[in-house]
């Protein structure tokens, strides 16, 4: 091969490459500079107070309840925040479970609920079990499988008795509680 038709290939090389790159960077003027900044930085698009969304189950009966005072969207990745939500997680038979917390999170495909800070989880007496409260630091809910579980310590607490441990898995259709490490009891008389 000689010289001269290795120069013309790297340049037509060069030129393709070239132009490649103006045509993309052409596509990214066209965008809105808004838009342009939505997708870099992390910034919600709407919010809405006084937020309220009832989730049904596939026989079209209320699966849960989430409520919040304020509610914040990103665009970016699809997420919900959420401050001083209040999640009910209704069961077929007995008493739904009512779960507090200072603030939440929802994935984009609604699959995955996280709730930190001071998250309380009611449940009340039903005809298999006595009322208990639960307190965490960080809780992830999966609403479609009724579902909850921290690998946070844990302080349940039930009529004369406190129990601490550190994990839980929360199996509210069933209505069962399973602690799973270093689990102690305290029994007040």
């Amino acid at each position: 091969m000689n010289l001269r038709l290795l120069a013309l290939i790297v340049v037509l090389l060069s030129l393709a490459s070239a132009s490649i790159w103006l045509q993309e960077e052409g596509k990214q003027g066209d965008e809105d500079p808004a838009q342009k900044q939505a997708k870099q930085r992390h910034v919600p698009d709407y919010y809405m107070d006084n937020f309220e969304m009832t989730t049904m189950d596939d026989l079209g009966r209320p699966s849960s309840l989430l409520i919040s005072d304020k509610m914040l969207h990103y665009p970016d990745d699809d997420s919900t925040e959420l401050n001083m939500p209040t999640m009910t997680l209704y069961r077929e038979t007995g008493k739904p479970w009512i779960v507090r917390s200072d603030r939440g999170w929802v994935a984009a495909d609604n699959k995955l609920v996280l709730l930190s800070g001071n998250v309380v989880i009611d449940r009340h007496s039903g005809p298999d079990n006595r009322p208990v409260k639960l307190l965490t630091e960080r809780l992830r809910i999966h609403p479609k499988t009724d579902f909850a579980e921290t690998d946070q310590p844990v302080t349940m607490l039930s009529e004369k008795r406190k129990t601490t441990a550190i994990g839980m898995r929360a199996y509210v259709r069933e209505g069962q509680l399973q602690l799973l490490d270093d689990v102690r009891v305290h029994y007040e008389q």
